[in-house]
């Protein structure tokens, strides 16, 4: 009974979370676009904006901190696990444990939360101001990329698929993955080198 009732609710909390990142895309498209395009800003914007970077620095420090530290620390609710090893039995355990799990994903979960938090609103400064991540030569690698993503990943899909399924060795073709998102990010990274001389002067 108990199990059921744990299914409809992570069915709920699955479905609020699936509603929520709609709407977050919903609103975030129209501003896509930035990612991709040059900024034409004027100098008083370009201004306002640098100080609204400057301003947001030492927030955006104090949740990458905290972020990182409840990373860290997440795993010491399972680790105190041990020191009930030798007092409580088993079903003792079995009933511990989901707690300790629960504790330690909900420090995971307030870490992530700072980590995007931060990450989101920083970028959104240097987007505009096209610095970092976000220069004329990264978005336009960026730009190019975007348009055979599509191509790139079905094909890496197709070779995952049909390699798992000609040596049945599905345990290890994992690796696919990995390679293949590493080789997505030197592919940009190329094309970001070769396209300089867009950079504005």
């Amino acid at each position: 009974m108990m199990g059921i009732l744990g299914v409809i609710i992570l069915l709920i909390l699955v479905a609020i979370g699936v509603s929520f990142f709609i709407a977050a895309d919903h609103q975030t498209k129209i501003y896509e676009e930035l990612e991709y395009e040059n900024c034409e800003l004027s100098n008083e914007q370009a201004e306002q904006i640098r100080q609204a970077k400057r301003n947001f620095s030492k927030p955006y420090t104090n949740m990458t901190i905290t972020a990182t530290v409840l990373c860290i620390l997440s795993a010491v609710p399972l680790l105190c696990g041990v020191f009930f090893t030798k007092t409580l039995n088993g079903s003792q355990m079995d009933h511990l444990m989901p707690g300790l799990v629960a504790g330690t994903l909900v420090l995971v979960a307030i870490g992530v939360f700072f980590f995007i938090k931060s990450n989101i609103t920083m970028d959104s400064y240097n987007i505009l101001l096209q610095t970092d991540d976000y220069t004329p030569q990264k978005k336009n690698g960026r730009r190019i990329m975007n348009k055979y993503a599509a191509i790139y990943w079905l094909t890496a899909t197709m070779l995952y698929l049909g390699y798992s399924f000609l040596t049945n060795n599905w345990e290890h073709n994992w690796i696919i993955w990995p390679i293949a998102g590493i080789l997505y990010g030197i592919i940009e990274k190329v094309l970001s080198l070769k396209n300089n001389d867009i950079a504005p002067k």
